[in-house]
């Protein structure tokens, strides 16, 4: 975190089920006073498993028992996706707590489906209320493009950003504009690259993802500081 901070990465993306609520928490103390440095995006709509929020050192367990462990004790592994009000109240403040923060810059639906919209339409107002107080300041949609922006299409402006699967290879992304919206965030890149050819060069695939996306945001993810410091270096 700090090596992205220096290198001059101001935007930090997580969910509440990223680290069963470890990474929300990770980031809030990290970031403190340089809060109003950055941008931060979480996420509803799949929460954090309760077992292992409660009792964080069950996640090294779980991680230890692999697939044994998916057999053993399934519920660790359960996402439950849900869209209500009550649970995106619950999650919002949850997050804000975690975050250390009075506002998210961007409230995603994690992962939305078609099968949402109503629950969406329906909760319309309060999503809407959580910008007129300033909890929040941008509502979106975060998965794959086919279903962000079939949900987009289906909810009336309701959502304001889409944050959404591309790759080089297949340019899913191209259905955003194809349906008239603004390409915005887009990520995946190098998942996909290292998928189809595993000593692909990052910088080159940045630079490609530049290319398409020349005037939104690139989500990556890297452990490697000197990773971090070259990928931020091609946009300089």
């Amino acid at each position: 975190l700090g090596a992205a901070l220096d290198a001059g990465f101001t935007h930090f993306d997580t969910a509440r089920m990223y680290g069963d609520g470890l990474a929300e928490r990770e980031l809030g103390r990290f970031l403190g006073q340089t809060r109003h440095q950055v941008t931060l995006a979480t996420k509803f709509g799949i929460p954090a498993n309760p077992t292992l929020e409660r009792f964080p050192l069950l996640m090294y367990a779980q991680r230890a028992l692999g697939g044994v462990g998916r057999r053993l004790v399934p519920q660790w592994w359960n996402h439950r996706r849900v869209i209500a009000r009550k649970e995106a109240e619950s999650s919002l403040a949850a997050s804000l707590k975690a975050l250390q923060t009075d506002w998210i810059d961007i409230l995603f639906v994690h992962e939305p489906q078609l099968a949402d919209v109503d629950a969406l339409l329906s909760m319309a107002d309060w999503l809407e209320q959580q910008k007129i107080i300033g909890r929040v300041r941008w509502l979106g949609l975060a998965g794959s493009t086919h279903h962000c922006v079939a949900v987009a299409q289906q909810t009336g402006g309701l959502f304001d950003i889409l944050q959404v699967e591309d790759s080089l290879a297949a340019h899913e992304a191209n259905q955003v504009t194809a349906a008239g919206y603004p390409l915005q965030i887009t990520f995946g890149y190098f998942r996909q690259a290292i998928a189809m050819q595993p000593r692909t060069d990052g910088s080159a695939v940045m630079q490609a993802a530049l290319a398409r996306n020349p005037h939104g945001m690139i989500l990556v993810s890297s452990r490697r500081p000197e990773r971090l410091r070259a990928l931020a270096a091609l946009v300089v």
